[in-house]
């Protein structure tokens, strides 16, 4: 990795020029996409931020749930302007925990930002001053190279000993207190050394239904990246850590798959142009080329060290999320959503990109629910289509997680092109079956989270004896709900809304603590 003045010397004055002509380019590039229609302009407001910090009580629609008590935490981006500098992409900007609580029929929402380093800084600044996934810092000089190097923590809630981590993929999580949100400071998950641990973390984590282990992943390296795994029991303690070289390089993964002891990484085809980056003229998300001719890697680590590494080679598919994981024999079984190209996300004129600036945007290839069944013996996966549709965000309830499961829930889009879900759906993986509720046009639907009803908790015949909460932004009001679903009974719709009076900017992930 070059230092700054490193990158300078050896780019010389030409990369301001080239780095101004670039982005100028990719700005006219983006403007060539069609305005958003009349009625669909309300999507704008999933990347517009918040102006202020939220704590009342919301009106609620229908009945809650008795056995509903504990806190929806999600975490998403809230902050996407400052000083007249706007955020390129809906997937960047300040991390905003919102806290939805439940008590004897009652609700609490909150919102709080993260007090990150670079929040605080900017804050103070007025200003954006450090280059992000998407977006360069205003000024040049700030983007050599132009690599995130300060945590927006707006990524991922996981709650764990009493502390709410905000994860990104920079640096550490961020942990918070779940009673109050507020930030206490960044934390390295990693129990040794600091030079020999992950120096970023990467965004998602799992927690085994079964044993309650904690599995992290991260990285050491930028261009090249050395990846790490670390185990820690249900008490917090360090059981295994594992570093292992990245076989493709600098390929780009979001998600990981866990299958106890097996972590299993998608290395997609996404790789990184380095030197753009390096030389201050491309963002880290810019800099990624997607090359499907070249195949999509399999690297399966047993975190035992009982078999060594196997990689496998298997056709290209673009992977956000992983829905789950399990062994079965000398086998894993990995479900996920995934898609033939990532244009929704790649590209000037990708349809995350193209709403910042008001206008639609490229999102043809659609979201499927695929799976991956891997053969450890024979060195050898298959690739195959669980359910056609428009699919993200795919959950399974907490119980299941790790272990085989029959039920997959995502956020649904309903009919015709794009990326922007109006609804839910429930896949049955053994069969192939859906059931779905759609708000249909003028609505988003976010990820929805499991929460399991604690009257059937001893129960492990009916693993969809939950309900299902997603926040819905709705386009004719310009407000957002939190919708509440029985999980069995999904397509009946919601059975209560938290109705929220101001909207809710775009979320990613969330996670549901118990009362």
């Amino acid at each position: 990795m070059f230092t700054r003045r490193q990158t300078i010397g050896l780019l010389g004055g030409g990369g301001a020029t080239l780095a101004l002509g670039t982005c100028a380019a990719e700005t006219a590039a983006q403007s060539a996409a069609a305005p958003l229609a009349d009625d669909r302009r309300w999507l704008a407001k999933l990347g517009e931020g918040l102006r202020q910090e939220y704590d009342y009580a919301p009106d609620v629609e229908g009945r809650l749930p008795d056995g509903l008590a504990g806190t929806l935490y999600r975490n998403g981006p809230g902050l996407f302007e400052r000083d007249g500098a706007k955020k390129r992409n809906l997937l960047d900007g300040d991390g905003m925990i919102r806290a939805t609580s439940f008590e004897s029929g009652r609700v609490r929402f909150r919102t709080r930002f993260v007090r990150t380093r670079k929040y605080l800084a900017e804050e103070e600044a007025g200003a954006f001053r450090y280059p992000t996934w998407t977006t360069p810092a205003p000024g040049f000089l700030d983007n050599i190279p132009c690599i995130p190097s300060r945590s927006q923590a707006g990524i991922t809630p996981v709650v764990k000993d009493g502390v709410l981590y905000a994860f990104d993929e920079v640096g550490g999580p961020y942990g918070l207190d779940p009673a109050t949100l507020e930030t206490r400071r960044e934390i390295d998950p990693y129990e040794g050394a600091a030079d020999s641990g992950p120096a970023n973390y990467k965004a998602h984590t799992k927690t085994d239904g079964a044993t309650g282990r904690w599995v992290l992943v991260g990285q050491r390296g930028r261009v090249s990246p050395e990846l790490h795994i670390m185990v820690k029991d249900r008490a917090g303690r360090q059981e295994r850590h594992v570093a292992q070289p990245n076989p493709r390089g600098a390929a780009y993964f979001h998600d990981f798959f866990w299958a106890e002891p097996y972590v299993v990484f998608y290395l997609q085809p996404a790789l990184l142009s380095p030197l753009p980056m390096l030389a201050g003229f491309r963002p880290f998300a810019e800099s990624l080329d997607w090359r499907p001719d070249e195949g999509g890697l399999l690297f399966v680590v047993d975190t035992t060290g009982a078999r060594p590494p196997l990689t496998v080679e298997v056709p290209a598919v673009w992977m956000w999320h992983a829905l789950n994981a399990y062994t079965a024999g000398d086998t894993i079984v990995a479900d996920f959503v995934g898609y033939d190209a990532p244009d929704h996300f790649l590209g000037p004129n990708a349809a995350l990109h193209a709403i910042m600036q008001g206008r639609e945007g490229t999102a043809e290839a659609p979201g499927t629910l695929r799976r991956l069944t891997i053969d450890l013996t024979g060195r050898r996966a298959r690739l195959e289509t669980v359910a056609a549709g428009r699919y993200e965000f795919p959950v399974v309830p907490p119980a299941r997680a790790g272990r085989k499961h029959r039920y997959g829930y995502v956020a649904s889009l309903d009919s015709g092109q794009g990326w922007f879900h109006d609804g839910l759906a429930r896949i049955d993986t053994a069969t192939g079956a859906i059931a779905a509720f759609h708000f249909g046009p003028g609505h988003y639907v976010s990820e929805p989270v499991f929460v399991p009803d604690p009257a059937g908790a001893a129960s492990t015949a009916a693993e969809d004896r939950g309900w299902l909460l997603a926040e819905v932004l709705d386009g004719a009001s310009g407000t957002s709900a939190l919708a509440v679903f029985d999980a069995a009974g999904l397509k009946a719709g919601p059975i209560a809304k938290v109705r929220l009076s101001h909207h809710l900017p775009m979320s990613f992930h969330g996670w549901w603590q118990a009362a």
